[in-house]
């Protein structure tokens, strides 16, 4: 089976998404601020793309939470940013959350038309690696894993490459891989024993550190201590708290 790991959501080549599953990473922060929401209570979260149509979207959801950044920092007027550490249970339990961020969110919109859409970070790495094998086991129509690294506006870094070399590596040694696929695996290879001093050097890392978000950083370094798997389904991002994905 072959895994095409992508650069970026802004990524001018995009695999035919047809028998495919989708894995979207998005370190520093969507993804795993996702899977630690879900984590907490949360309901569902909406991805969107925009400010405008998060506002038009809460009109119709009743009761939902506004979410997001640009640029790392919170959206005026919205209930919550991007750091995990805003979405304790007390806030987001049993709620949804409708939530646009600089990358992540357009990287899940672009591959939206896969068969399945999954959301990865180091948080729960190993609960998606079970989720496609047990997928698998049951459905012989896939014919390939495409990973989306959020990236950084547009551009390749290295926190979600890393991420999708951890996966690939839990994937196993028979997949056939791209040519980023091959550096992510190499990737993880050299980093895996230090992940989170390998994240404070990168520019995304810097630059967290700059706005005062090192606990974010250091949070999202850790692996596989949240047993989330968030899927795309019906245009939201939900949790089967039963680890049951038979009907997914």
């Amino acid at each position: 089976m072959l895994i095409e790991v992508l650069p970026s959501a802004g990524s001018p080549w995009m695999p035919s998404l047809n028998y495919k599953i989708a894995v979207v990473v998005d370190v520093f922060r969507a993804t795993s601020t996702m899977v630690t929401a879900l984590a907490n209570g949360c309901q569902a979260i909406i991805p969107v793309l925009t400010t405008e149509e998060a506002l038009e979207r809460r009109k119709t959801e009743k009761g939902a939470l506004l979410a997001g950044e640009r640029k790392a920092l919170p959206i005026e007027g919205f209930d919550l940013g991007n750091s995990p550490f805003e979405y304790t249970p007390e806030v987001v339990g049993g709620k949804k959350i409708i939530m646009t961020t600089t990358n992540g969110t357009r990287a899940i919109q672009a591959v939206a038309n896969a068969q399945h859409v999954w959301m990865a970070s180091f948080l729960n790495t190993e609960s998606i690696a079970q989720a496609i094998f047990k997928y698998l086991e049951s459905n012989q129509n896939i014919d390939g894993i495409v990973i989306i690294c959020a990236g950084t506006e547009d551009r390749f870094d290295v926190p979600d490459t890393l991420c999708a070399g951890m996966l690939i590596n839990r994937l196993g040694n028979a997949a056939e891989l791209n040519d980023l696929g091959l550096a992510a695996s190499m990737l993880y290879n050299m980093s895996k024993e230090n992940i989170l001093k390998t994240l404070q050097e990168t520019e995304q890392g810097r630059y967290l550190h700059s706005l005062g978000f090192d606990r974010d950083v250091t949070f999202c370094s850790q692996t596989n201590i949240l047993p989330i798997v968030p899927i795309l389904r019906d245009g939201e991002i939900v949790w089967d708290t039963n680890g049951d994905i038979k009907d997914y």
